[in-house]
Formats: structure tokens, sequence, C-alpha cells
């Protein structure tokens, strides 16, 4: 028989264990008192492994939050939301490596009321057209790290943290641009089609058209 794991006094979410409580089906059983008052007897492998973390009083706060937000649950902004949460913390979205699995997270406002990220994305310029923006791609989905962007503005924000090298200078793409006169959205296409580095692409052909940073983005120098 397994040693029992001793869960007196431990905290699992809003539920903290006050006494063991017999067994059932050989599980063990505790008695832990709620945040909200209420007493609940769980499982302890339903309480070590999350499954459990209230006395139920969670499950009737958000589903009391879905039915006053339910009005937006078929808007494109509450997809934007769910998707967000969905890349950081669901191992089965194809996109969480890129993001829960580099430690990407959402911010605990965000992620616990859609009314709150609804809030902040209606005073900062959100459109039908536009798609949630992380400023900095190596720091979480905060107020402050994230803006409404174009699909050109991404890609242009993915160029900012590319790194390249002009004749043993290292450089971001867009800021060495800049500091060369030279048109990003010609550059990067003879990079592409041609299959040349950077240095190449700006030496070894006719001079592009003065800089231009096509999302409308000027970096700082870095």
């Amino acid at each position: 028989m397994a040693e029992l794991i001793d869960l007196n006094g431990k905290r699992f979410g809003r539920l903290t264990v006050i006494a063991r409580d017999g067994s059932h089906r050989g599980k063990a059983l505790w008695l832990c008192k709620c945040d909200c008052g209420n007493e609940k007897i769980a499982e302890s492998c339903h309480l070590r492994t999350g499954a459990t973390t209230s006395c139920g009083c969670y499950q009737k706060e958000r589903a009391s939050e879905s039915n006053v937000t339910h009005g937006d649950s078929r808007s494109r902004l509450y997809y934007e939301w769910q998707h967000l949460k969905r890349r950081c913390y669901n191992p089965s979205s194809p996109n969480y490596k890129y993001y829960g699995g580099r430690g990407i997270k959402v911010c605990d406002e965000w992620r616990e009321s859609f009314e709150a990220f609804k809030t902040w994305a209606l005073e900062n310029g959100y459109r039908e057209d536009l798609t949630l923006d992380k400023i900095d791609n190596d720091k979480d989905y905060t107020p402050d790290n994230c803006r409404w962007a174009t699909k050109e503005m991404q890609s242009c924000n993915r160029s900012i943290n590319r790194i390249v090298t002009y004749h043993g200078e290292l450089g971001v793409y867009e800021v060495m641009c800049r500091k060369l006169n030279a048109n990003t959205g010609t550059i990067r296409s003879r990079m592409k089609k041609k299959g040349v580095s950077f240095e190449e692409a700006v030496d070894n052909f006719p001079p592009t058209a003065p800089y231009k940073s096509y999302c409308g983005y000027v970096p700082k120098d870095e």
C-alpha cells in the first residue's frame, strides 16, 4: 500500500486542508475549508493535481462572468482573449511552444477577466482588422507590452528582432537598414528571392529607394 501523503494544513487553490476524512475506494479524503467559508471533502489526488481548487464557488463565479459577457462570446475580441490564453497555457495548442513553452504568460488581470481585457482593448485602438501584438516578444502579455497591429506591423516586429551583419558590424535588421538608408522591403525581398546575405543584398545590387519601414515603425538605435 502506498504511503499516505499528509496534506493537513496545505493549501490548494482556494482550499485549505483542515482534517483527514477517511477514504473512498482506496483513495484518501480530506476535509477542506474554502476561502468563501464553505467546507468541501476532496480526494487527495484531485487536490494534488489541481483538479479540485475550490468548493465550487470558482466555477459559479466564472459561469456568472460568462453570463455577463455572453453577448461578446461570439465576438472577434472574445476570440482574441481566448486565443492568447490558449497559446500560453494549453500544451495542445499548435502555438504553445512559441509562447507558454517559452515561459510567456498572461497578466492576472487579463487572464481572469474578459471585461478587463475588453476595457483595455477599446481604450487602446482595437479594430476588427487588427490583431494583438506584443511589443517585446520575450515578455509577457501585459497592458504595457501589447498593442493592436496590422499583419504588416507584426511582420515588422519580427524583423526588428532579427540580427544581421554588415561588414563585420552586428545590428538589428530595421535599425541597420535605417543606418544605411536602405529600403527594408527591397532588402528583405532580395534576401528571400535571391538567397543572399544582408550584406550582399545591400552591396551587390543597384541602390535601393530611401529607407522606409513599411509598417510605419521606426526603431530606436541600440
